[in-house]
């Protein structure tokens, strides 16, 4: 069985020192990618079937990186992390172009739970703080 192939990105070194071989521990993973690499084209050039980006500022300029990574690299799985709170309007923006976010600090289990589910899930992954999220109306 081919592994999914995971490029891990974080401005913080020992962030992605941490949270890359915790992701290369599992059986169907493997991490890939030069550490430090400028994500935009380390993706393009890769083509993973994963991003794990860590959002250090919910900037506009992190979105857009976001944005363009998902432009370039159409069946590449996004997910965030990040050691803050996101407010509502960020986790709404995010919510439209990833494919789970984490609220850190996380545990390793979670955090290859979350990866499998972003992988193999068609469904969006949320770890965090509900604080600032929208209340959700059932339908019945």
């Amino acid at each position: 069985m081919q592994k999914v192939r995971v490029i891990v990105t974080s401005e913080r070194r020992v962030v992605h020192d941490g949270v890359a071989p915790i992701i290369d521990s599992a059986l169907h993973l493997k991490v890939v990618g030069r550490k430090g690499a400028e994500v935009l084209s380390e993706a393009f050039k890769l083509q993973p079937d994963l991003l794990v980006y860590e959002l250090r500022t919910a900037d506009d300029l992190e979105y857009a990186t976001l944005v363009r990574i998902k432009e370039s690299c159409t069946w590449t799985k996004l997910l965030i992390f990040n050691t803050g709170i996101l407010k509502k309007e960020s986790v709404n923006r995010y919510l439209r172009i990833c494919n789970g976010y984490l609220q850190g600090p996380v545990l390793p289990g979670f955090l290859l739970k979350a990866v499998e589910l972003a992988c193999y899930s068609g469904y969006f992954f949320f770890l965090g703080s509900s604080k600032e999220l929208p209340k959700v109306r059932r339908i019945t």
